[in-house]
């Protein structure tokens, strides 16, 4: 008896357009996996989601308008049956341990081959997670820091742990140490040593500075 064909439907939420093109080339020789729709924007993959009703969903860290984190919990709340994989240029091991704790089911950085990305498509399929990083994924964030040719603003900011970004998050909406602590149930201190730890990572002096900087990741 003939196994019946499994059928993979994939939702590609990436603000390059030749990303979107060059995934549904690479699995158009695969008759189980389909592309059924692609958002460039967090507002359009909120809208064009659900109506495509995809079983993979290849997410892009860095799509304009909302926070990745954001994104996750959003899919994972309205339609939990969708396998979330992380595909991205950015990448570091510390990133990629936090994005599975938020609920991803797989990681591919944009460096990995075409068959990475089908194998990784089907084991998170199955039911397994599935991670690709490439041999540098080590440095790769540290290693070009102080490099202005290399560094950017996402870039910085996946250097904050996501405790980091959550309190960075609280101060650029106007909120105290003593508040963001009872808030996030830890102690005041606690709050301020991340505020220093987080203005040394950004290079910032000022909490000017991190309200601007927030704005502009869409974390407010």
């Amino acid at each position: 008896m003939n196994k019946q064909r499994q059928n993979i439907k994939i939702f590609i939420a990436d603000d390059h357009p030749v990303i979107a093109y060059g995934v549904k080339c690479m699995t158009s020789g695969y008759p189980e996996i389909s592309v059924v729709g692609s958002a460039s924007s967090g507002a359009d993959m909120y809208k064009l989601l659900p109506k495509a009703r995809p079983t993979i969903l290849l997410l892009d860290l860095n799509i304009p308008g909302t926070d990745f984190y954001d994104n996750i919990n959003w899919v994972k709340e309205q339609m939990p049956w969708v396998r979330i994989i992380a595909f991205s240029e950015y990448h570091n091991p510390d990133l990629s341990k936090s994005l599975f704790n938020a609920g991803v089911k797989g990681f591919i950085a944009k460096e990995s081959s075409p068959q990475e990305l089908i194998e990784g498509i089907l084991t998170v399929t199955r039911g397994e997670n599935y991670i690709a990083l490439p041999a540098n994924a080590q440095t790769d964030i540290n290693c070009h820091q102080g490099q202005s040719g290399f560094q950017d603003d996402f870039r910085k900011r996946l250097t904050l742990s996501r405790r980091e970004q959550e309190i960075l998050e609280l101060i650029s909406k106007g909120f105290s140490s003593q508040v963001i602590g009872k808030t996030l149930y830890i102690s005041k201190h606690t709050v301020e040593t991340h505020r220093k730890n987080i203005l040394r990572k950004l290079d910032f002096n000022t909490s000017t500075e991190l309200v601007k900087f927030a704005v502009q990741q869409g974390l407010v």
